[in-house]
This record gives structure tokens, sequence and C-alpha cells, in this order.
């Protein structure tokens, strides 16, 4: 928790995140809002530079100057429009400020050009000064470091520009402070807001990042449970059911067929010979074998077939929807096809037999068990008349 909150340190004179990378997600997040204040601003910019024209005229006529300066208004309002213009199509330009500041400084530029058209009106210049550098700060989406530098370059442009008209240097002094007041106002309100609208952002991420963990850790005990309920219903090594999962299908069949007068078949498998695969091949050969063969049995059944490990090398097939007659059909070539695939291993095949008992489930019978021991029956005749056949019991 420290280190994120550390990652999310602030400066205090720049407003803005100490780790860059954060900066960047920070500006990144905010783009399209601040594209949009953006665009407002220049138009409104725009609107007025034009405007103030209208002063221009009162006071010099249609002169040389007014044609001066209505050119340079002009001027300025194309780039303050053609700027918002691109910004639309290109939001990230107002990520940075790059471009915005640069166009302060034209701007600014361009106005110091008033102070000597119209030296008439210099204290309306410098209280129109006043207006800008607050706006600079509070009006214009900017970076609190190019505000910084656009409003000194404008105070020390405005002062030179006096200077040149002949103000006298103790004049210059107070103008200075007078001005360096709105700037200093505009700089402590903007950074109140750029640390506040920064902080927002942290505590946004920081949720964020909460809910991220809390989905991980939701998700992490879904597939627990998943894992834990597998486990608890499935042979962990032939992925067939348990025998506690396969007797409670055979329970809900069981009803099924008592409600509906349905049909349920059951088969018990024994591996022909499977001690002696171990024996000469090893244990993990055998494993090898009851992994091919589980496979093999639910690839070759019906998906509504239930397929179980009773334990060892012996099987339980459950058939709903099937009589005896049709189970023996369907086993045999169950059978058929165990027989003609073998596993490969140790550069040998390994040829795979069994014995099937089959029988059908009758309403005599209370349990799963009821139903083994018929087929259990049935397998050992299977096993005494030579093995790899099919026994209806």
């Amino acid at each position: 928790m420290a280190k994120e909150k550390d990652r999310y340190a602030l400066s205090a004179w720049r407003g803005e995140f100490l780790h860059q990378d954060v900066e960047g997600a920070y500006r990144e997040h905010v783009k399209e809002g601040t594209a949009r204040h953006l665009i407002v601003a220049l138009r409104v910019w725009a609107f007025l530079l034009v405007s103030f024209g209208w002063l221009d005229y009162i006071g010099l006529g249609l002169s040389e100057g007014f044609y001066h300066l209505l050119a340079m208004r002009l001027f300025s309002a194309l780039l303050l429009l053609g700027l918002s213009v691109i910004v639309r199509h290109r939001p990230e330009l107002a990520k940075d400020g790059g471009a915005v500041s640069i166009l302060e400084a034209i701007g600014f530029l361009l106005f110091f050009i008033i102070y000597f058209v119209r030296p008439d009106i210099v204290i309306w210049n410098i209280g129109v000064t006043v207006i800008i550098l607050i706006s600079l700060y509070i009006f214009i989406p900017n970076r609190l470091v190019n505000s910084n530098v656009t409003a000194l370059f404008g105070i020390l442009g405005t002062l030179y520009c006096l200077s040149l008209g002949g103000t006298e240097p103790r004049l210059l002094v107070g103008i200075f402070f007078l001005l360096s007041f709105p700037a200093i106002v505009g700089y402590f309100a903007s950074r109140r807001l750029n640390l506040s609208s920064r902080q927002q952002y942290a505590l946004f991420m920081e949720t964020v990042q909460v809910n991220q963990s809390l989905q991980a850790e939701i998700k992490r005990r879904e597939e627990l449970e998943v894992e834990l309920k597998l486990q608890a219903t499935t042979d962990p090594l032939t992925g067939l059911l348990n025998r506690r999962q396969y007797e409670t299908l055979f329970r809900r069949e069981q009803e099924r067929v008592r409600r509906h007068a349905g049909k349920l078949s059951l088969c018990v498998t024994d591996l022909d010979h499977f001690k002696k695969i171990n024996d000469d091949h090893g244990h993990d050969v055998g494993d090898q074998v009851l992994k091919h063969i589980s496979d093999l049995f639910v690839e070759t059944l019906r998906h509504t077939d239930i397929v179980g490990r009773f334990g060892g090398e012996e099987f339980i097939l459950l058939l709903p929807d099937t009589d005896l007659d049709n189970a023996m059909v369907v086993i045999d070539r169950l059978r058929e096809k165990l027989q003609a695939s073998p596993v490969e291993a140790d550069d040998k095949e390994i040829r795979i037999t069994a014995t099937f008992a089959v029988t059908e489930v009758n309403a005599e019978d209370v349990t799963i068990e009821d139903v083994i021991r018929r087929a259990d029956k049935a397998l050992y005749r299977g096993k005494e008349a030579g093995r790899n056949q099919v026994v209806a019991s």
C-alpha cells in the first residue's frame, strides 16, 4: 500500500505526478475532456479578439493603424480557430500543452503591437493583460509549468514594450508587481485544481485496482471451486466419474426410469490380464493404458452415457434409454474398437482386450450394488469362458 501511495505522489509546485508514467497515464485519461475544454476556450478567445476590434475602430477610425490591428486580430483569430479544428481531430495535442503555449506566446507578440499603434490606451492594455494572465491559468487548459513560462513571457514582454514607450523605471516596477499579482493568484488557483484533479484520478485508479484485485480473487475462487468439485467427482488418473458421482447419477437415472417407464442398462468392464501389463511394462505404462481406455470409452459412447471408474482396471458404464439387447450391440462394438486400438509403449504395441458384463436395471433393483452384483456374476462367467467378450445377465 505504501508503494502504491508513493506511485501517486504529487509535485506541490508543478501540480503533477512525480512519476512520469503515471502523469502520462493521467493526461491520456483526461485527454478527451481537456480537448473539449480547450476547443471552447480557443473559440471564445477568437471571438473576443475580433469583438474588441470595434474599440479600435472607435479610437482610430478607418486609419492605417486600425487596419494593422484588424489584421493582427484576424490573424490571431484564424490561428486560434485553426488550432481548435486540429485539436478536434487530434485531441492528443491537448495533453502536453506545447501547441497551446506556442499559440499563447504568438498571441502575446501580436498583442504587443497595440502598445505601439495605440499608445493612448496603455492603461486599458495593462488591464487586459491582467485578465489574460488570469485566463492563462484558469480558462485555458494547459500544464502549470507551461502557463508559468507563458505568463512570465507576457509580463516581461509588456514591461519591455512599456519601456520602449518611455515609461519611467519606477512605474515599470509598480506595473511588474501589478501584473505579478494575477499571475500568482492564477498559479495558486490552477495549482489547486491540478492537484485536486490528480488526487481524484489517484483515488479512481486505486479503486479500479482494488476492483480488479477483487475480480481476480473471485475468479480464482471460482476456478478453485470448479477444481475442488472436479476432484470430488472425478477419478484423478483417468478423469472419469468416481464412484460417488456415478452412483449419484445412477439414482437420478433410476428415478427417471421409474417415472417414465424407460430403460437403463449397466455394464461392468474388466481389462484382461492388466496385471501382466504392469509387470511387463511398469505402472507408468499401466496408467497410460487406463487413460487410453478411458478416452476411447468417452469418445465412442454417447454424450448422455455415463462412464465411471469402478476401481483398479474395472469400469462402470451406464446407458440411459437403452434396453439389454441394444446395450449388447453397443458394448460389443465398443469391445471390437478397444481390441483394434493398441497402445504404443516401449516401442511396442500393447494389445488390449476387456470382458464386458451387461445387465438391464429392473424394478426390483433398489441400489446400484444390486445391479453390480448381478453384472459381476456375468463377468465371472465371461472370464471363465475365455475373456474378451460381452456377457449378458
